[in-house]
């Protein structure tokens, strides 16, 4: 009875190692876990970040090519006028009457004039629009990362190790009682 004890306590003692084994081995997976989860939401606040400073930039630069398209109309109204004022001035050292004809070439100029300044204006503000929609993307990509950084998709647990200590305590348990009943002490 005595080897049979010895067996049993044998038994009993390796059964608590295995679940403490179990144990400390879910404990160290959760931990991993836990480490990638901070590293992958540490990313996040990364993205997000660089994110909002890419929607920063693009705002920036939509205004940026507003303000040049409308320097850029701004000379180019100011070329027409001096165009028109000096085909005004050839006509009239010419001695020509700035009526009917003369007077339709200046018109023509004057359109041709309006018509670069708006294109530049409509190239300033596409390409803005442009910046503008960028920008659109980028907050979305900052807040999609920020929520991840916030929430990450697969928060660690220890249900994993409460499960493990659970299943080494109920066959540890089995095992003592059924050390105490072939003991005889289990009465």
């Amino acid at each position: 009875m005595s080897g049979m004890s010895t067996a049993a306590i044998i038994s009993l003692g390796l059964s608590a190692a295995g679940t403490a084994a179990g144990l400390a081995g879910q404990l160290q997976q959760q931990q991993a876990q836990q480490q990638a989860a901070a590293a992958d939401a540490a990313r996040a606040v990364y993205q997000a970040q660089v994110a909002r400073q890419n929607q920063n930039l693009t705002a920036r630069q939509a205004d940026e090519a507003l303000q040049r398209g409308q320097v850029a109309e701004e000379n180019s109204r100011r070329e027409t006028r001096q165009r028109i004022g000096a085909q005004a001035a050839r006509l009239a050292a010419q001695g020509t009457d700035i009526e009917g004809s003369p007077a339709d070439i200046l018109g023509d100029t004057a359109a041709a004039g309006a018509v670069d300044a708006l294109t530049l204006r409509a190239n300033a503000a596409r390409a803005a629009y442009g910046y503008q929609v960028a920008g659109v993307g980028y907050g979305s990509v900052g807040v999609l990362e920020t929520t991840r950084a916030l929430n990450p998709i697969e928060s660690p647990n220890y249900l994993g190790a409460g499960a493990s200590l659970l299943s080494g305590a109920s066959t540890l348990a089995e095992r003592w009682r059924n050390f105490q009943l072939n003991n005889g002490s289990g009465r």
